[in-house]
This record gives structure tokens, sequence and C-alpha cells, in this order.
């Protein structure tokens, strides 16, 4: 099968780039014959709040689409089309790209979006007009949380739940856990709280914040990732690398970690969930989208009632007693097992 994958790629930074590397190797392993399609431009800068959109070392990238380009649009449907595709994938998080996909989209070929989020966490004016056209030329929708099926059956369109696949990686990157804890400044007897990403408001490091001025002293955040919000997030408690990790330095953050927090206000899922699984590391999320569906509570994690300081809190100290056992590490073993690649691309193409 001829397939031609519409989505920010490498050099791009960040989860959805990292998502359609991914993909087109397992895609390929399923013996299809995949054609990245990435983009020229993908933000304009106005509309991006980081220092880069992509990897250390690189100022550009090489690909067919400009999200922001109209003229161009043409002529990057011309050479999809000449791919001769049997199918176009599209990877979709945001309706600001929507009229890009839709202007590039050929017609006549089956069409599937792979859909990070139906409508955004941050929305944008006309953001259900755009992604209504979108939609409209999708023969399927893949999403990856019951929410999110939930949302995508509103469409009218076809939908299959599949889920989001594990990021393994990550596992041979940076330091060992006793050097990280070392270059973090951890002491032995400290817990450590790993908030990672990007920062932005919905993802709420400001109440795993609170939520730890409420643990005894011997708990630290550390945050990894880029502020892309207006707050300063000040606290004895933390330890924060505000910029983009890369992908050489990723394990040193999780190998330190004791416990990988997701205090998030709202969410459909989440990629560090995954991470944290490749590593073994237990989960306190909140209950919210399908972050819970990457936990079997009192096992390998706990889920937070709500997300406020002190659920998060309570949910913190339970978590804290699955921490360093062989049998919590055998259940996050079994729980990543579900996650594979393998799985994920052979219930894609049967949907398909």
């Amino acid at each position: 099968m001829r397939i031609a994958l519409l989505s920010p790629l490498p050099p791009y930074r960040g989860g959805i780039a990292q998502f359609g590397d991914k993909l087109i190797s397992s895609l390929t392993d399923h013996d299809c014959q995949v054609t990245g399609v990435n983009y020229s431009h993908l933000y304009p800068g106005y509309l991006f709040p980081g220092k880069t959109q992509f990897e250390n070392g690189f100022r550009h990238a090489e690909g067919m689409l400009h999200s922001y380009q109209p003229f161009s649009w043409p002529g990057a449907r011309k050479k999809i089309r000449a791919l001769e595709p049997d199918l176009i994938l599209s990877q979709w998080w945001h309706p600001f790209f929507a009229p890009c996909l839709t202007a590039v989209n050929p017609g006549g070929i089956k069409s599937v979006a792979i859909c990070h989020n139906i409508l955004p966490h941050e929305s944008i004016p006309l953001s259900a007009s755009f992604a209504h056209r979108f939609f409209k030329k999708q023969d399927l929708l893949a999403v990856h949380s019951k929410p999110a099926e939930g949302e995508a059956e509103k469409t009218g369109r076809n939908v299959v739940r599949l889920f989001h696949p594990l990021y393994d990686q990550y596992l041979n990157t940076g330091m060992e856990r006793g050097q990280a804890r070392e270059k973090l400044g951890l002491k032995p007897d400290q817990k450590a709280l790993l908030f990672f990403g990007l920062v932005r408001e919905y993802k709420g490091l400001d109440i795993l914040l609170d939520a730890c001025e409420l643990l005894p002293p011997k708990y630290r955040v550390i945050a990894a990732g880029e502020n892309y919000t207006r707050r300063a997030f000040i606290s004895e408690r933390l330890l924060w690398e505000n910029s983009f990790i890369p992908q050489s330095d990723v394990g040193t953050w999780f190998n330190a970690a004791d416990i990988v927090v997701l205090p998030y206000r709202s969410a459909s899922q989440s990629g560090i969930a995954q991470i944290a699984l490749s590593f073994g590391k237990p989960l306190v999320v909140t209950d919210t989208g399908g972050l819970a569906e990457t936990v079997d509570p009192g096992r390998t994690g706990i889920v937070a009632a709500s997300a406020t300081p002190r659920c998060l809190a309570e949910a913190i100290v339970e978590c804290s007693d699955l921490c360093g056992t062989e049998i919590t590490a055998e259940r996050i073993k079994a729980k990543a097992a579900e996650f594979t690649w393998d799985s994920y691309v052979n219930k894609l193409l049967e949907a398909f």
C-alpha cells in the first residue's frame, strides 16, 4: 500500500513530529510504502511563542506544505496526487492547519485523519468551521481516547478509537539515575515529581507547585520544558529547566524522577504519559480526557479525583507507596505492553 503522510516531521521538534517519524517507521515495517510529506513552514513566527520550531542545529525544513501560504497549496496538491497514494494520512491537532490540509488533499483518494485533538485546548476564531471543512474530506477519524471518540462521532464521520502508542525512543538517552539526580541537585532521600513538556496554562504546573507546598519537605518538583505562558512559576520546591529539552537529554529527567505528574486542567491524551511508561515510572494524572486510560489505579499510578492542589497532593502521597518496588515495575511493564506501535498500526490498517 502506498501512503502519503501529511505531518510535521524532524527537524521540527515536539511530540507531533516525533509521532510522525515513528508512524512512518512502523508503517514501513508493515510492508507499506510511505512518503512523508513535511512542512516547509509550520507556524508563522508571530503565532509561535517558543524560541525555535526546530531541533538543535536546524533553522529550516524541507517540505511540500506551507501552512499559511495559500498560493503554494495548488502546487502541493499536484505533487501529492503525483505520488499516486492509495491512502492519505493527515496528522490533525489544531484547526489552524485545516485550510492548508483541506486545500492540498487531491480528492478521490481515501483519507484518514489521526486526531490528537478534535478541537484544541486553546481555541482560535472560526476553529469549529475550519475543523468541519477538514473533517468532511476524511473517510475515517482515528482518535486516541474514549472522550475524543465521543467528540469525533459528533462530526458524522467514521471513527476508530485507537490509543497513543508508546514513546520508547528515549530509553538510551541522557544520564543514568545517580548521575541525573546529582546533576539536578537532588538528595538521596528526596522524592522528585517530574513535570515534562511545554508549559501551557491547561497543563497545570501551578497546580502541581501548590500541591507540593502541601507535601512534606522531601518532595521536589523538577520541571523540564519551555514556558508558553505569562506566569513566572517561582517556588523553593521547584527546579525548572525553562527550555525545550533535546532528545539526547530526555532520559536524564525521567531517570531522575520518582513519579511523573500530569496535573492537567484539560487534555485529550498525552505523549508524556507514554514516555513515563517506557521508563517504568509510576504516574499521577488528573481525571481529564483520556489520561486515566494510561493508569491502572493503585497498581501503576494514581488518578487524582480533581485538578486541585489538595487532590493532587493526596494522589502523590498514595503513589509514593508504589515507587521503587519490583511488583510496581512489573505492572508498569505490563501496562506499557498495551500501547505498542505494532498493535496501533495493525488496528489502523484494519480500520482503513
